[in-house]
């Protein structure tokens, strides 16, 4: 697979790429929440046009094309509302995938969580435990979420003890 090159820059830098990634976002997992639009997404989106403060989502570019995508967001699950800073929405277009954008889009997601003094990030996830494992998340709990076994898992950003 050839590398390729691309850049990373905020939603709020490229509004006009909010119909593809809610399209994507929709394509992707409205099968998990099928009471959700494309134009829901689109809504959601528009809330995270921010630069300084949550929720806010990065977009990945090859070139001027929208490639990839990932969310900070805030209490993502129902069922774990005590967890408030979540990473989703972490997506690649498939002709992307295994160059590198998802694992830059993680990272490049944490440090801008750290920015904004966020100690502890969550995400779940039913299939990509080993990427974010390498990415330096850990698991916390293994449940059953709308319709998937998935696993919970944190990454502490902060250097504050744990107790």
């Amino acid at each position: 697979m050839r590398s390729v090159e691309f850049h990373i820059v905020y939603l709020a830098d490229c509004p006009e790429t909010i119909p593809t990634l809610a399209l994507w976002f929709y394509e992707q997992w409205g099968h998990l929440v099928p009471e959700r639009s494309i134009k829901q997404n689109e809504g959601q989106l528009r809330q995270r046009l921010n630069r300084n403060k949550l929720p806010l989502t990065l977009v990945a570019f090859s070139g001027k094309q929208p490639v990839g995508s990932a969310s900070l967001k805030i209490q993502e699950m129902e069922t774990h509302k005590h967890f408030m800073h979540w990473l989703g929405n972490v997506y690649v277009l498939p002709e992307y995938r295994n160059r590198g954008i998802g694992s830059a889009l993680v990272q490049r997601a944490a440090e801008e969580a750290t920015r904004l003094s966020v100690e502890d990030l969550y995400l779940h996830t039913p299939d990509k435990e080993s990427m974010y494992s390498r990415l330096g998340w850990t698991v916390i709990e293994r449940t059953h979420y709308r319709g998937l076994d998935v696993v919970i898992m944190k990454r502490r950003l902060s250097a504050r003890p744990e107790y």
